[in-house]
């Protein structure tokens, strides 16, 4: 038990890497297409069009970028961009890589569909990205915690089985 709980102190405190979390949250963008043929609905909507699904994006971005992302409950909008690495800097350079390919995906699709009678509200960045002051991995005491009992565990079973071959033998002579 004390070996085992010495080896997972060891790999926990002195060998395993801390790992950081790093998130930002983008508001996608829409078009409005208004209608000014009539005078009296000049500021009435005709249709609103979302640069991107939220849903679809997300599963563009977790393919494409690497990076892990998420729509939060009853969000129709906004998209939740995660990163883990050991660099803090790695984090920021591959958050602000994936929310600049998102940016010039949507000018395109703005280039697409734009006319006169539009107002065009452009995806952005809500917030700053933030990165954890804490390591989010190795959780250091639930390893030893874990090692222990197993070591525990172990321990308990080998004397009952060390009982067991013994008695084994007994019988045998």
């Amino acid at each position: 038990t004390s070996l085992i709980t010495l080896l997972a102190f060891v790999y926990a405190f002195f060998i395993a890497k801390p790992v950081y979390s790093g998130s930002a949250l983008i508001e996608v963008g829409e078009i409005i297409e208004n209608d000014i043929a009539l005078p009296s609905q000049a500021s009435r909507p005709i249709f609103i069009l979302k640069l991107d699904n939220v849903y679809d994006l997300k599963d563009i971005i977790i393919t494409t970028q690497g990076v892990a992302a998420s729509v939060p409950k009853k969000a129709t909008r906004l998209l939740k961009l995660s990163y883990q690495a050991t660099d803090k800097d790695r984090i920021e350079q591959k958050l602000k890589k994936t929310i600049d390919y998102i940016m010039n995906r949507h000018k395109e699709t703005v280039k697409a569909y734009k006319s006169p009678h539009s107002k065009v509200n452009m995806s952005k960045v809500v917030g700053e990205i933030t990165i954890g002051e804490q390591p989010v991995k190795p959780k250091k005491k639930l390893i030893v915690v874990v090692a222990f009992i197993t070591g525990l565990m172990l321990s308990v079973f080998l004397a009952f089985f060390l009982e067991f071959i013994q008695g084994m033998k007994q019988e045998e002579g």
